[in-house]
């Protein structure tokens, strides 16, 4: 059953809110109206979708799952959720009916892979799975504690923001997303978006959380376009940032050679940055 709820106006400026995706925005304020007053839920993902977003052509476990990574939600119990802060900031009729879902507190979490590591924030909590509401995938084997090929470098690379918790989830998330297989483009797309207009802007405050922009992939929003990257641009740069071939032309950055008029297609024709006579 469906409840009335209220939002206040600090809730489109949270750094919670704001670094999840639009619809996954919307579907955490319908929790609020799935929620009883203890902020309890059946946690079923096909019925949010018919109720909530039925003209969406959306993931709606990918969206549920946005909520638990960002530990917006945390599921308990036989297919049970509630929300962490919902009586902090929710003013409840006093009418209203008393829960009759079993407390979070007596009741055994649902395990996770972020469970797998000790818990720092509650902006730290996770799940996995897609099917049988409810159900999740098992904890994959907790290994010799390794960081995944390229995760500890992509991690390094990701800007300090606030946002930048959850390193835990975040490496477990590179393992199952696949990023170790093939670590380069992953890399590349995330130096090319810090350098893109969205990251660098407002002191990076459209900076996502590194947990949200593994979980939305959007790595391969960039290397759907990377072939078309203009030489001079902030792609461009990030695409050869790592290349040896402005190295070897004498220059001491990308930059610096793109400056002298020195490209990867005319590279040979330099020494010691300067450009010789054919």
């Amino acid at each position: 059953m469906a409840r009335i709820r209220t939002i206040k106006p600090e809730f489109f400026t949270s750094e919670d809110i704001v670094s999840l995706s639009p619809l996954a925005r919307l579907l955490y304020q319908a929790t609020w109206c799935e929620a009883d007053k203890e902020g309890r839920m059946v946690w079923k993902p096909r019925t949010f979708k018919l109720r909530y977003f039925p003209a969406d052509d959306c993931d709606i476990f990918a969206l549920c799952q946005e909520l638990v990574d960002a530990g917006l939600v945390v599921l308990y119990g036989q297919g049970l959720a509630y929300i962490p802060s919902f009586t902090k900031h929710q003013h409840i009729n006093p009418r209203e009916s008393t829960s009759t879902l079993p407390d979070p507190d007596e009741t055994p979490r649902v395990m996770t892979r972020a469970d797998a590591s000790p818990r720092v924030t509650d902006a730290q909590g996770g799940r996995e799975g897609k099917g049988k509401e409810g159900i999740n995938t098992p904890l994959p084997p907790k290994g010799d504690g390794v960081p995944p090929d390229g995760f500890e470098e992509w991690w390094q690379e990701f800007p300090p923001t606030p946002r930048k918790v959850a390193k835990a989830q975040c490496a477990a998330k590179w393992t199952r997303q696949g990023c170790g297989q093939n670590p380069a483009p992953v890399l590349a797309a995330l130096r090319a978006a810090k350098a893109s207009d969205e990251w660098t802007k407002d002191g990076g405050q459209f900076i996502p959380a590194p947990l949200v922009w593994l979980n939305q992939r959007r790595w391969e929003a960039f290397t759907e376009t990377q072939a078309q990257a203009k030489p001079g641009t902030p792609e461009y740069f990030a695409q050869h940032r790592r290349a040896a071939w402005w190295q070897e032309a004498g220059f001491a950055s990308v930059e610096d050679a793109h400056n002298n008029r020195c490209w990867h297609g005319n590279a040979s024709e330099f020494v010691n940055g300067t450009r010789g006579i054919n």
